[in-house]
């Protein structure tokens, strides 16, 4: 036997193998989860504020976010227990390096429900400067963001 017929009998058999294997686990995808209703939501404090003046922002990124859900017909849950899910607001900040002189931060919303899988995650800001960011532009962004949110 001649070795191109060795390798034409290999890459025969093994594209069966595969086409079965393919075959066989065609149906192993799961269904997808139900969709979740939700009426109501939870909205968690700001958490891990780089700066102090950061920090003094999350009554603004709370209230900002519960003004646009009510807009959007949610109700705002005043514990966690009564809602049927948590919005969170997380800050991260990427460290000062050499080649740049000011530390950029950035802002993530998600939203959770009682089970713990997320509905939706979206950075309200992205790489910005804390300097260039105020109360009001902030409140912007969250806008924006939390009316991304249930889309």
């Amino acid at each position: 036997m001649g070795n191109k017929q060795v390798m034409h009998r290999f890459r025969q058999v093994t594209r069966r193998l595969l086409g079965c294997l393919a075959l066989g686990l065609a149906g192993c995808v799961g269904p997808d989860a139900p969709p979740v209703l939700v009426r109501s939501v939870y909205v968690q404090e700001t958490i891990r504020a780089p700066s102090p003046a950061l920090a003094l922002c999350g009554d603004v990124i709370h209230d900002t976010s519960v003004r646009v859900l009510q807009s959007r017909g949610y109700v705002a849950a005043t514990e966690p227990a009564g809602a049927d899910a948590i919005l969170y607001a997380a800050w991260s900040a990427r460290p000062v390096s050499a080649g740049i002189p000011v530390g950029k931060v950035s802002l993530r919303l998600t939203l959770v429900d009682r089970s713990g899988r997320v509905l939706g995650s979206f950075v309200v800001i992205s790489d910005a400067q804390a300097s260039f960011l105020s109360k009001e532009r902030i409140a912007d962004l969250v806008r924006e963001g939390v009316g991304m949110l249930g889309r």
